[in-house]
């Protein structure tokens, strides 16, 4: 009886979804046992309802026919799938519907589409549909890195390559991580002319595809807080799809910025922010550019980091960000060794960094949001300034004395001595702590 209501439960799912090809919500309906006489499948407005007492029904049921779908030969190794596709998508997608980390469904699809029974872009839009039930899914985050390798394989004749920026690149552990555990493989440097401004403005994949695939990251990272797979698979589409390309890198940090204002305490959201810093800092360096055009752009993350600082007080992700940020800073101008007064600059309150008197940058650089990647876009300063290189930006002398270990000091005891909330107080004077660890470590070099 049992086996026999499964098996229709399961075929009113399959019906759903041939009468409703655009289901782009998936969700449990809290009904613990079966009150009326109908399918538990429900679909309104493309959004698609299971009761939950039908779940320990259908979820053993598919689930055992995924794993008799998997046959072994005499050595106990696996075989091919057995079973006809139409068969095997229902089941796998009444699995992964549930539990989205059976590896042996996303396995199972993965066969599907080689053997072309199954089309990359569907179950792109399936596993789409997965997350917004469980989007925190590595395996799903997974299976669509494998889906994306499949369709630029077709579509440039060559294997996916990472940008050549990416292996100089410092990520905080975000991308190797997830590449191990899905089973990627060495991969050798792509050209570099896509990275850069000089590269021209063509962009080295498919807007649409990139778009919707930054979207579904966006989605996932709304529905959980500190999705660390959301973050590492948005990272990984940046550097392996959209190749680090300049326009994605400087668009990426413009959209960023309204995210983290909504969502400061997200650790992983900050630490894809500084993947996006440290991309751009080695654009600016192969093209010479790092005082010029990296300086006020880290400038601007100083502004930013005060303003949500001093109006969200007690946030640890934001004082960690700052550290990064500064050690960006002495990295550069330690790089052309600028001068330092640090006499001069401990003797002013630069609490509010005031960068319009040091350089001059378009302010469309952080507020603009447009949500398309077209090149015929036109309305927007930020837009020509990134395909074409128009955005330039001149260091003065002084400029170089706005940020110095002396000044951060000076911003840590102003926070320490204002404000009225404790965890700032012990935030602001571990970062002080840690600037003045800094100085040691220079005293010692110095000997």
């Amino acid at each position: 009886m049992a086996h026999e209501l499964a098996h229709r439960i399961l075929s009113d799912l399959s019906t759903a979804f041939q009468r409703h090809p655009n289901i782009d919500e998936v969700g449990f309906i809290c009904c613990p046992t079966c009150q009326h006489n109908r399918s538990p499948v429900v679909v309104e407005n493309n959004k698609l309802g299971i009761e939950t007492w039908c779940l320990e029904l259908i979820f053993p049921y598919a689930h055992d026919k995924v794993l008799r779908a998997r046959g072994r030969d005499d050595s106990g190794r696996k075989i091919k799938v057995s079973r006809s596709a139409r068969s095997l998508l229902e089941a796998t997608r009444a699995v992964l519907l549930v539990q989205a980390d059976c590896l042996t469904a996303w396995n199972i699809r993965k066969e599907l589409v080689e053997a072309e029974d199954l089309k990359c872009t569907q179950d792109l839009k399936f596993a789409a549909l997965v997350l917004t039930k469980h989007p925190k899914s590595s395996e799903t985050f997974a299976h669509r890195r494998w889906l994306l390798k499949q369709i630029i394989q077709k579509t440039t004749s060559t294997s996916l390559l990472p940008s050549p920026i990416a292996q100089a690149s410092h990520t905080n552990g975000l991308i190797a991580r997830d590449q191990a555990s899905s089973g990627a493989t060495a991969e050798q440097p792509l050209n570099t002319q896509h990275g850069t401004k000089a590269g021209g403005t063509k962009l080295p994949c498919d807007e649409k595809l990139l778009e919707t695939e930054l979207t579904v990251c966006q989605s996932s990272a709304e529905r959980y807080p500190s999705n660390y797979y959301a973050w590492t698979h948005r990272a990984w589409v940046v550097e392996n799809v959209a190749r680090c390309h300049y326009k994605i890198l400087m668009k990426e940090l413009c959209d960023n910025r309204h995210w983290i204002s909504r969502h400061i305490s997200d650790h992983s959201g900050l630490q894809y922010r500084q993947f996006l810093l440290t991309q751009l800092a080695t654009h600016f360096r192969l093209e010479d550019a790092l005082q010029d055009e990296f300086l006020p752009v880290l400038t601007a993350e100083f502004e930013l980091l005060t303003d949500l600082i001093t109006a969200f007080p007690g946030h640890e992700a934001l004082w960690y960000h700052r550290r990064y940020v500064f050690q960006q800073w002495e990295s550069v101008l330690s790089m052309f060794k600028c001068p330092k007064s640090d006499n001069s600059a401990s003797s002013k309150n630069h609490t509010h960094l005031q960068h319009q008197h040091c350089c001059e940058v378009p302010v469309e650089l952080y507020t603009h949001s447009a949500s398309s990647f077209s090149r015929d876009r036109d309305d927007s300063k930020l837009h020509a300034a990134v395909v074409q290189g128009n955005k330039k930006a001149k260091v003065d002398s002084t400029y170089t004395e706005h940020h110095t270990i002396q000044t951060e000091l000076e911003f840590c005891r102003n926070i320490m001595a204002t404000s009225q909330d404790g965890w700032q107080v012990r935030l602001a004077g571990s970062y002080q702590h840690w600037l003045q660890q800094r100085i040691l470590g220079q005293d010692n070099k110095l000997l």
